[in-house]
């Protein structure tokens, strides 16, 4: 096995000290339950993770794992769990500018333009007018669409528009950035060229970014490190650390031996 592939356990994991000065963000003993048929049904059970500052963590697994449950518990969207979410030593209070949430779905409103979409990312923001117009042409640029300021969704294509989404998110410049499957509507081929354009998004604006896929090559193309959840209760099943120099080599030994690692943890729970 090469060694720039390092596996590792979650319960080997949990077993480092929780309130690490490294640790931006920490999820502690996370357990979240619906209520189907007037009883609780367990989604998440005991679920805990440290994640650095400027670290890219994917979190892969099948349809009812709770990825994108868990994903809303960090955006700050549902409050109704166990456990605690710590972001800078602090618990999360509900939505805030520290995170932004990019979905599968880009959710432009068609009747406006690319300039005034990014600009709801700012709705609440007090600045001014012309901090506001910087903010949206900085956005702009970091994602490659000028010219098309002007532009309404149905003149863009699919990429285009969830770079708007993505510039939508980050017009705010926040701590973390959480992505849900932001990909997975695209064609193979733009779906590369977004997973690129990613990754310079993310090594240039430094940000701490979790991306639920169920891509696995995804996964590893992208991360510093997999969280690999089976499901009914979703819990971690292990997690991987990926130290192989990016850009990565999709074609290469090393990459591919990952995902097989990967795929070998998911068919042999039957996840998919």
């Amino acid at each position: 096995m090469n060694s720039s592939v390092n596996y590792q356990s979650e319960q080997a994991r949990v077993t480092l000290p929780l309130g690490s000065h490294q640790a931006l963000l920490s999820l502690r003993n996370i357990q979240k339950y619906f209520v189907v048929n007037q009883q609780p049904v367990k989604v998440i059970e005991n679920f805990n993770l440290n994640i650095n500052e400027g670290e890219f963590i994917a979190i892969v697994g099948s349809s009812g794992c709770g990825k994108s449950t868990l994903l809303r518990l960090l955006a700050g969207l549902d409050a109704d769990f166990e456990g605690e979410i710590i972001i800078d030593g602090k618990p999360i209070q509900g939505i805030a500018k520290d995170r932004a949430v990019v979905f599968q779905e880009h959710r432009l409103f068609p009747w406006l333009t690319v300039e005034q979409n990014i600009e709801l990312g700012l709705l609440n923001e007090n600045i001014s007018a012309a901090h506001k117009r910087e903010h949206i042409k900085n956005a702009i640029e970091l994602i490659g669409l000028q010219h098309f300021e002007k532009a309404y969704p149905h003149q863009l294509s699919g990429g285009m528009a969830q770079r708007v989404a993505i510039a939508r998110s980050l017009v705010t410049q926040p701590k973390i950035f959480l992505l849900d499957e932001p990909f997975g509507a695209l064609d193979a081929l733009t779906r590369h060229q977004m997973q690129n354009e990613l990754l310079r998004i993310q090594s240039q604006q430094k940000m701490t970014t979790i991306f639920i896929t169920h891509d696995v090559e995804e996964a590893v193309t992208l991360a510093d490190r997999v969280v690999i959840l089976k499901p009914k209760p979703g819990r971690i099943a292990q997690i991987i650390e990926v130290n192989l120099t990016r850009p990565r080599n999709r074609a290469s030994f090393e990459l591919h031996q990952l995902k097989e690692r990967i795929f070998k943890i998911l068919t042999e729970d039957k996840i998919i």
